[in-house]
């Protein structure tokens, strides 16, 4: 039945009668004789204005419409029931949630498919210049130092730093891309983790506004890994942990065994993620940050997977997060 405001706009519906499938087919209890709103109060307007068409028309209508309040899709039939000013409508409607979601995994795929299909193409040609712009920097940086001190000569550096930071940024977002795109054939070797985050702390250095504490238990020593996938792990997982921190803080880095597996967390005191985006923290093209393309995490989860291993996160808001690296028995 439905209900109508002051004013004769839909505003609400009451369910008059249900049957067996009702409480599978949505997830309400116990719903028959009360109101739509009360039982979802976040049902979204559009359900009771297609429904209120129906039953002042009385035209029959069918449809495909998600019911995000109820986290489903619905294929549905809406028609009126009685005769002259009863405002009644019957629903025949079908729960077609795991239809929508094989739809949007498939658009997905094509779409990641096709950013595959570029990625390596796209990064030969971007990385081709940014090599000569490199190259050039150095060469300007090397004619810089036999002469005098000036605030010019300080300014051209400044000016350089900016440069290279920005070349950086552009191999990272092609590296994303393609770590991302390309196959993963991990080849394991001995590996030792504490040379592996000594090296990458020291080659891409931290703002001096971040602490790092980095612990190694001896008891772990050399593991068997792909040392390329661990490098790149790590540092998507700290450039993730220092932007989280933008006013500072401590990034913590710790390597232990667990049982046979071998554990390694990356913690940080920065903002946090929204509980809302957690559970899109992996998606594709999904990014909180202001720039970059979405791919940093989802390159991470991937190539752990490789390895045979899971990643995982702990996050509080306003007090930091934690991501742990679990990798199986040595191989």
């Amino acid at each position: 039945m439905r209900v109508f405001d002051p004013d004769g706009r839909p505003s609400d519906y009451r369910f008059l009668d249900i049957n067996s499938s009702f409480e599978r087919q949505t997830g309400l209890r116990d719903a028959k004789g009360k109101l739509m709103c009360g039982l979802a109060p976040d049902h979204e307007a559009y359900w009771f204005e297609i429904y209120g068409k129906v039953a002042v028309t009385g035209q029959p209508v069918r449809f495909t419409n998600e019911a995000r309040a109820l986290n489903r899709w619905y294929d549905v039939f809406a028609f009126p029931v009685g005769e002259g000013k009863i405002r009644k409508v019957g629903i025949l409607f079908n729960d077609v949630t795991q239809r929508k979601n094989l739809e949007k995994q498939l658009k997905d795929a094509e779409r990641l498919a096709a950013i595959g299909a570029t990625a390596g193409m796209v990064g030969h040609d971007i990385r081709n210049p940014l090599q000569a712009i490199t190259g050039d920097v150095y060469l300007l940086k090397t004619e810089l130092v036999s002469m005098p001190e000036s605030e010019d000569k300080k300014s051209v550096i400044e000016s350089l730093d900016g440069i290279e930071k920005n070349v950086d940024y552009i191999n990272k977002i092609v590296a994303d891309l393609q770590d991302f795109a390309r196959p993963l054939n991990p080849y394991f070797e001995e590996t030792d983790l504490k040379i592996v985050i000594d090296e990458l702390l020291k080659k891409n250095g931290l703002p001096e506004t971040v602490k790092v504490s980095v612990n190694v238990e001896g008891e772990i020593g050399k593991v068997r890994t792909d040392s390329a996938h661990i490098n790149r792990i790590l540092y998507n997982l700290i450039n993730n942990a220092v932007q989280a921190m933008p006013k500072g803080g401590k990034l913590t880095i710790h390597a232990y065994k667990e049982a046979n597996d071998v554990l390694i967390t990356v913690k940080d005191t920065g903002v946090g993620i929204p509980e809302g985006i957690r559970n899109k923290l992996f998606t594709p093209m999904f990014t909180t940050k202001s720039k970059g393309q979405g791919f940093d995490l989802l390159v991470v989860k991937r190539m752990t997977e490789a390895l045979g291993g899971t990643v995982t996160f702990e996050s509080q808001e306003s007090k930091g997060t934690t991501f742990t690296i679990r990798l199986p028995p040595e191989k």
